[in-house]
């Protein structure tokens, strides 16, 4: 965990363990919630673990608040929720994240291929660091052989650094109908993104979508090699 001021929500991948053996390495990728909103402190720490490229997965109606003014090079690859039906109704988290994969694999294949093609370490945040983050790192994790396990508890820490907000993000919320929707939002994730990763990977493999989509596949090699700590 890392502690950026201005964000609740940022993490090193280094540290989990690989199926076979060994861990991932650290300073490759860092996640973290919206980093537009680290103050002049947290700048100078993203700076200070020698971030070159900070990818945005932001929407652009989610730019308003917190507008551009960070120190590195940032790459827009926006991954909006509106208009997707579960993505943002938030049926389950499993039906929001299938879509949110399914409409945005070439906005993921740009991101996880730029994340390979940075000099290390790169950093890649949406809003909270969570659910598009989550599933770029996910994704990032399996091709780099991480346990499913271990994907689906650095994907769980993600609810317990938002929990003491939610009560309030609750409160905010200007009618039932929403504050409902938000509940379902913060339900605890479980395995769940471990279940859609293995999902996707039986039905497309995940390398097999993110070149499909325009990935670059010696990026997404170097990544991976970059993760177990073999490059």
């Amino acid at each position: 965990m890392l502690r950026w001021d201005g964000c609740i929500n940022v993490r090193d991948l280094g540290g989990l363990p690989l199926a076979g053996g060994g861990e991932t390495a650290y300073r490759v990728v860092v996640r973290a919630d919206s980093l537009p909103g680290l103050t002049e402190t947290g700048q100078r720490s993203l700076v200070d673990y020698g971030v070159s490229l900070v990818v945005d997965l932001r929407g652009e109606n989610e730019e308003d608040d917190l507008p551009d003014r960070l120190p590195v090079e940032v790459l827009k690859t926006p991954m909006n929720p509106r208009g997707l039906e579960a993505a943002w109704n938030w049926p389950s988290m499993r039906e929001a994240y299938l879509e949110l994969a399914d409409h945005y694999r070439e906005q993921l294949a740009r991101a996880l291929t730029a994340l390979g093609d940075a000099e290390p370490p790169a950093a890649i945040h949406c809003a909270g660091g969570r659910d598009r983050t989550g599933i770029a790192c996910g994704m990032a994790l399996w091709l780099a052989g991480v346990e499913p396990d271990a994907i689906a508890a650095d994907h769980g820490l993600s609810d317990v650094n938002w929990a003491p907000l939610n009560e309030e993000w609750f409160a905010q919320a200007p009618d039932e109908a929403e504050r409902e929707r938000r509940r379902r939002i913060v339900q605890p994730a479980g395995r769940t993104l471990a279940e859609v990763l293995e999902e996707i990977e039986a039905r497309d493999g995940i390398r097999n979508l993110l070149v499909g989509a325009g990935a670059d596949s010696v990026a997404i090699d170097r990544l991976v090699a970059r993760l177990r700590g073999e490059a």
